[in-house]
């Protein structure tokens, strides 16, 4: 090879790179766009599943302002949807002491531990989302 053609491959080679450069930042780019575009869209979601459950809770709460002469079971149940309402009531027949219907419930109270998972649930949620958030925020190091 001439010291030309060795010349001419080197600009070849450089321009190559510099077209491969530009390539990888535009993918950058997009990939950064598209990362603000579903931080937006998550950030949306939840403004709206709180918005969905404030009207959720306002709504409960106006039934229950105009069925005063009602009672409070009615609109905050207290049969959970794993019980029917004849395990509900076989275990209210007891005297004295209530004694749990092995057909009924567990000695717990499966509807606080269906509470205490969502809501740990959530928590965890919450910070894997803020822990990614701040993690795109702050530069690598």
């Amino acid at each position: 090879m001439t010291k030309a053609q060795l010349m001419e491959a080197l600009r070849h080679s450089q321009t190559r790179a510099r077209e491969a450069e530009k390539a990888a930042n535009q993918a950058h780019a997009d990939k950064e766009h598209v990362v603000k575009l579903v931080l937006r869209q998550a950030s949306h979601l939840f403004a709206y599943k709180q918005w969905l459950q404030l009207v959720q809770l306002e709504n409960v709460y106006l039934q229950f302002v105009n069925n005063k002469s009602e009672s409070v079971s009615i609109v905050f149940p207290v049969i959970s949807p794993q019980t029917t309402p004849e395990m509900h009531n076989s275990w209210h027949k007891g005297s004295g002491r209530k004694k749990w219907d092995k057909r009924c419930c567990s000695q717990y109270d499966v509807g606080k531990y269906n509470v205490v998972f969502a809501l740990g649930l959530g928590l965890a949620g919450a910070g894997f989302l803020l822990g990614w958030t701040i993690g795109w925020i702050l530069p690598t190091w």
